[in-house]
């Protein structure tokens, strides 16, 4: 079995004075399929945020691969789609995070971006306002700036909320293809998602704990 890309020993973390995750231990190995469930406020983000290195674990530590490579897609876009930036360009930003502010892209980022664009269908709309786009085509324009690092976890916040059911299909159908690239953990509250990802593991969280095999 491939050694695990990250591993979170006995850790704990809290916001103020409520602790939101109590002692989880869990490895996640390359091209595993994840699914977290449970209440609101039970610590799915929080673990979300724990693994891409967002926060730090009150108690515990966290193992990562070196070098390892994450993708995110947070539940709580950050990105204003008022601002005047088109498809492409936020896709380009995606790929940029981390360089300094004088790199300019180059031709590996430029092609990186056009292979993207087309697998998620939206060469078409490259040069579109992100102000007019759809909700699904928005949501595939998110998971493109989140692969655009080509990471090695893609970590999805509840991707499939307020899509309608072809949008809802279509996700679920590239994410299914992307496990063959990168393991991935999706926040879903969709009863039937385990269903459509047989081979997924299933973890439930609920008052700061998981049931489940979790390592």
């Amino acid at each position: 079995m491939n050694s695990p890309l990250i591993t979170l020993h006995d850790v704990s973390a809290r916001y103020g004075q409520r602790r939101i995750l109590d002692h989880i231990s869990l490895a996640i190995a390359p091209n595993e399929m994840v699914i977290l469930r449970g209440p609101n406020g039970g610590g799915k983000t929080t673990l979300l945020r724990l693994i891409a290195g967002l926060i730090a674990p009150e108690t515990g530590h966290i193992s990562r691969r070196p070098d390892l490579r994450l993708g995110y897609l947070p539940q709580y876009r950050s990105i204003d789609r008022d601002f005047p930036v088109s498809v492409r360009q936020t896709v380009m930003g995606g790929l940029l995070e981390g360089r300094r502010l004088w790199q300019r892209p180059d031709t590996h980022h430029k092609a990186r971006a056009a292979a993207l664009m087309d697998r998620l269908h939206l060469t078409p709309l490259a040069d579109r306002p992100i102000a007019s786009l759809s909700g699904g085509q928005w949501q595939r324009v998110l998971l493109a700036r989140a692969l655009a690092s080509d990471p090695d976890i893609l970590l999805l916040d509840e991707p499939d909320t307020h899509l309608d059911t072809p949008s809802r299909h279509d996700l679920y159908t590239f994410i299914q293809n992307e496990c063959n690239r990168c393991a991935i953990i999706m926040v879903s509250h969709d009863k039937d998602v385990a269903t459509l990802f047989p081979t997924a593991r299933v973890i439930v969280i609920e008052n700061g704990r998981t049931t489940g095999q979790t390592l």
